[in-house]
């Protein structure tokens, strides 16, 4: 039987975003962040209480081309342990994602359009601890090296591919917090907040 940090997602993950994604493929910010609590998190990333619009990502696209505020999120449970934020509007390294707490985030930052693809970033209490992007090859260097139980058959090679990488590192998170991205979890319902200008 496989080792559930060596385990493979059924469908490939870039594919899914393709299909489930509504675009999001062009530009793609997903914080995985431990814990259960989605209330505590939208507190902490001081969202507007009264926006809360329960909806499907379809639904959160929508909105959110539609609001004044430059940043939003849509959030909810991603696995026990662990609660996916889908940012809109922020950038790595922005201070509302290190304003998360003691609580490890993993972060993948992606816009498919303009062929960029960020390291897979782990924060930690206000933090970049560095990224747990899977080695070039087999055994190779990390910057958390601790992550590398978690890279098997992952390999990035010494040639970029912003699909193969994305996929790559979207099944590194699925490793770690138990549960890759699937059809049920692109379609499912999670909660949308619109973040207020300054906040």
């Amino acid at each position: 039987m496989t080792q559930p940090e060596q385990a493979l997602p059924a469908e490939n993950q870039w594919d899914l975003m393709v299909e489930h994604g509504h675009g999001l493929q062009n530009g793609f910010h997903g914080l995985w962040v431990e814990g259960d609590d989605p209330e505590e998190l939208s507190r902490l990333l001081r969202v507007d209480p009264d926006s809360c619009l329960e909806c499907d990502l379809e639904t959160a696209i929508e909105v959110y081309g539609r609001i004044r505020e430059r940043a939003a999120v849509w959030i909810g449970p991603h696995a026990p342990g662990w609660t996916h934020v889908l940012a809109f509007g922020l950038h790595p390294y922005h201070p509302a994602i290190r304003n998360l707490g003691k609580r490890r985030v993993f972060e993948i930052f992606c816009r498919g359009e303009l062929g960029e693809l960020e390291p897979l970033n782990l924060y930690y209490d206000g933090e970049q601890l560095g990224d747990v992007t899977p080695p070039y090859s087999q055994g190779g260097d990390m910057d958390l090296p601790e992550y590398l139980p978690y890279t098997p058959g992952l390999e990035l090679g010494e040639t970029r591919n912003l699909k193969r990488d994305m996929h790559f590192m979207a099944s590194m998170v699925g490793r770690i917090t138990g549960r890759f991205t699937d059809r049920g979890w692109w379609t499912a319902t999670r909660t949308f907040y619109r973040i207020p200008d300054g906040s």
